[in-house]
This record gives structure tokens, C-alpha cells and sequence, in this order.
């Protein structure tokens, strides 16, 4: 919504011969909804979308202490567009940003903009009046007049939501959202092991309230719900391993693990501790002992294990 009316702002202070750039990232939410809203409101003008997928999953080691700030993300989405707006002769960037959103003031901003070699070309019409003109703005080029003073605060997403109503819009729910602003998927990103590397099948496993780490040996996700195994079905890679139980509306999880590093003995005692982690996450009810059936994608044939009720499970397997 800020950046529709960073757009409407823009054409209302005189810039032309505007173009959509929409950048899409594996942490984002909702992007579906972007173009949608993108042709009703702006469909005169050209709408591109850029993956940047590979920058989005190695970025988070660059964050100087914090594990993924927004200042790191700024800077790939100014990089990216700076090589396009060099490539297509355009004097300005123009961005939905606010001043003090994601940690970056005023100063920030200059600074950040400077590094980039943008000096005096991001137009950032929510804020404009609190930055330093634009080049454009200077030559009088661009109404300044025309542009706004916003910043970060409590009141900031009703500010929005006015100027929108005032620019004709009319303000929609359920926008683009960041999943490294959740702060418990952020905390369960920084459980995975760096050997085993952020992928974009990991971030939407990472997704599911009932994620766990059985030491460095494997994760387990557990869906509980039909729309949680809906969602859960296509994720499954040919290593993984399949876990229910044979009830009505039984949990379903997945069971990922380097299964070649552990010997039989040890493959099924990971499968038991997972066992144990979808029956804590179900609330199963425990009979004197309880059987699970499971499926090794790679193998595609269905077995059980009987568990014990109390203590550390130790697995018996039974032929199916």
C-alpha cells in the first residue's frame, strides 16, 4: 500500500514515464496479491518482477550482530535496481520507504544511498520533505511541494492508510509480509545448521508452528490440521521419511536427516524421537503402547514401529 501511494505521490509531483519494479523473496508473503493490486490501481504502467532469490538466502550473515535487519535488505533491493535504473537511462528510484521504518533514519538513508552511488536520485515521496531534495527536486523537476513528511511511529499505518483514501485508493488487508520480521521463525532459522544451508523448501518448512531439531541429527515438522497437510505434502524430498499413526484425522510429519551418516539402529531411534515429537504436538492419547507407520520416500514402502508409553522410546519395528 506505501509504495501504490509512493507511485500516486510521484505522478503528483510531476515524475513521468514511471515504471513498476516488484522484487520477489522467498521470506515474502502475499506476493500473489502485488500484481493484482498493482494492475487495478497503477495498470497503465509497465509492472516488471525480479527474483532475487539467491541474495535473499545468503544475506543473513551480513547483518553486523543482528541476525537479518532490514538495512541488509534495503541495500540488495537498491543494488539490484541501481544496476536496472543505470541500464534503462532513469533519473530516479522511487520507493514506498518511510524514514525510521526498519531501523534506517534519515542519516542512514543519505549513507545508504551514497555507498550505492544514488546520491540525489531515490525519490522517497512518504518522507521527502524530511530528506534532502532529489536532483530533480532541485531543479524543480519534482513539485517537492507535492510530496509528504512521514515517519516512523505508532500512528504510521493509519498515516498510510489517510494518504491512500486521499490519493483514491482505497486501502486493502491482508499485504505483503516479511517473514524475518516473526520473531519465532526467525528463531527457528537460527537453529538450522549452516552445513545444511537455506533453501526455499527449508523456509517454507520453517513456516510450521511445530518445527523441531532433534540435536544435529534431524528436523522434524509436524502439520496437524488438513490445511497444515496440505501445505505439508509437496515439501516432502525423496530422502525424507512420512510419519502418522492410523486414527482418524491422524497429525502427519516429515522427518529430514543425512540418513547415510547413521547406522540402521541409529535411522530407526530418530525415527522413534520423532514419533514421540508428533505425539507431544497431537496430544495423542497413550494406550499401553502405541504403533506409528512410517514411509521412507525413497523406498516407497510402508512400515510400523511400536513405541512404549514412558521414558526414552526405544523402537521395535513389526512387518506391515
Amino acid at each position: 500500500m506505501a509504495s501504490t501511494a509512493a507511485v500516486r505521490l510521484a505522478e503528483r509531483a510531476g515524475v513521468t514515464h514511471l515504471r513498476l519494479v516488484y522484487f520477489r523473496s522467498p521470506f515474502f508473503l502475499g506476493e500473489e496479491e502485488v500484481g493484482f493490486h498493482a494492475h487495478r490501481w497503477l495498470g497503465g504502467l509497465r509492472f516488471q518482477s525480479i527474483t532475487l532469490k539467491r541474495g535473499f538466502l545468503s544475506f543473513g550473515g551480513h547483518g553486523g550482530g543482528r541476525p537479518f535487519p532490514c538495512a541488509v535488505c534495503r541495500r540488495l533491493l537498491l543494488e539490484r535496481v541501481e544496476r536496472l535504473a543505470r541500464r534503462l537511462h532513469a533519473d530516479l528510484v522511487v520507493t514506498g520507504e518511510v524514514a525510521g521504518g526498519g531501523g534506517l533514519g534519515i542519516e542512514e538513508l543519505v549513507d545508504l544511498d551514497r555507498s550505492l552511488g544514488l546520491s540525489g536520485r531515490v525519490l522517497r515521496p512518504l518522507s521527502a520533505r524530511l530528506l534532502p531534495p532529489t536532483t530533480a527536486e532541485s531543479e524543480g523537476r519534482v513539485n517537492r511541494q507535492a510530496l509528504l513528511g512521514l515517519k516512523r511511529g505508532e500512528r504510521l499505518r493509519e498515516d498510510v492508510v489517510a494518504v491512500a483514501r486521499d490519493l483514491g485508493l482505497d486501502p486493502w488487508h491482508g499485504e505483503r509480509q516479511c517473514l524475518l520480521a516473526d520473531e519465532e521463525f526467525v528463531h527457528r532459522l537460527l537453529q538450522i545448521d549452516p552445513v545444511d544451508g537455506v533453501t526455499e523448501n527449508l523456509i517454507q518448512l520453517l513456516r510450521f508452528k511445530h518445527f523441531y531439531r532433534l540435536g544435529s541429527a534431524a528436523q522434524v515438522v509436524v502439520a496437524l490440521t488438513a490445511e497444515e497437510q496440505v501445505r505439508l505434502q509437496p515439501l516432502f524430498l525423496p530422502s525424507d521419511v512420512r510419519l502418522y499413526v492410523q486414527i482418524p484425522r491422524s497429525p502427519l510429519a516429515l522427518v529430514r536427516a543425512r540418513w547415510s551418516e547413521h547406522s540402521p539402529e541409529g535411522r530407526e531411534t530418530i525415527i522413534a524421537a520423532a514419533a514421540e515429537c508428533m505425539a507431544e504436538a497431537a496430544g495423542l492419547p497413550r494406550a499401553a503402547a502405541w504403533v506409528v507407520r512410517f514411509r521412507c520416500e525413497w523406498e516407497g514402502e510402508t512400515r510400523q514401529m511400536r513405541l512404549p508409553v514412558e521414558g526414552h522410546p526405544v523402537p521395535a519395528l513389526i512387518s506391515s
